[in-house]
């Protein structure tokens, strides 16, 4: 919901709030050229343009419009990089320099687990089985998972004993909090990127999603097959995972 607020804010402040008959690829051109001026990374202009086009075939199903303008719009081509990853010395200086204990162990979790931000920030104690240790990963009625996916992530000693410190002093329906009230994902990536900062690491690319790419780059070199860090992230596309392929022996 977030992007989407901020999108089309920044999209109305463009275009002057026409009416979604009026919208057309022109207006969408400018909006990507105006982002890309202000030198937004190609990769968070086309995740925006993204945005857009899911919000307008909304609008062509709810029958408002005709054509989606953004269909003849296409990505900002993007370098093809491997994903920037924690060594374990990085990852211990990053911890070393965040000083929200709830974060901290946020932190932990995410590179145990491969969970999403949004996934960390909306996780509940009821999505949880201590005794099988397993997470189940779900929509609800506030939160949706990316495509809409259901899948469970199975945990390690260390992300249980975490959960089983957690749940013994936690009042909230939620299992990462602060002031035993839900955290909003912006504000944990906004701390992380201030830690990251703080640490002083060499690769200061480094984002909470980064945690994700973490998980799995260490699976990867700890001899996990790629097909299994594609289940244990949710990859439905094999493709997608073939990015941590250089890592292996």
């Amino acid at each position: 919901a977030d992007i989407y607020h901020r999108v089309f804010g920044i999209f109305q402040k463009l275009t002057g709030d026409p009416t979604l008959q009026s919208i057309t690829a022109r207006h969408i051109d400018q909006y990507k050229a105006l982002r890309m001026n202000n030198k937004r990374k190609a990769v968070s202009v086309n995740i925006e343009l993204r945005a857009l086009k899911a919000a307008f075939n909304v609008a062509i199903r709810w029958k408002l419009i005709e054509e989606n303008p953004c269909a003849q719009v296409g990505q900002i081509p993007t370098p093809d990089e491997p994903p920037h990853f924690f060594t374990p010395a990085d990852f211990e200086k990053l911890l070393g320099a965040i000083t929200q204990e709830w974060l901290r162990e946020m932190v932990v979790f995410a590179a145990l687990t491969g969970l999403r931000r949004g996934e960390l920030c909306n996780l509940k104690w009821q999505d949880i089985d201590l005794d099988a240790k397993v997470v189940q990963i779900h929509s609800s009625a506030t939160f949706k998972t990316k495509q809409g996916k259901r899948r469970v992530v199975a945990l390690n000693n260390t992300a249980f004993l975490l959960l089983q410190a957690r749940k013994e002093h936690s009042p909230s329906e939620y299992v990462f909090t602060w002031n035993d009230k839900k955290i909003r994902d912006q504000h944990a990536g906004r701390l992380f990127k201030r830690a990251v900062r703080a640490a002083k690491l060499a690769d200061q690319q480094l984002h909470f999603h980064s945690l994700r790419h973490t998980f799995a780059s260490w699976l990867v070199q700890n001899g996990a097959s790629l097909y299994q860090v594609q289940k244990l992230l949710g990859h439905s596309n094999p493709r997608i995972t073939q990015v941590y392929a250089h890592l292996q022996p």
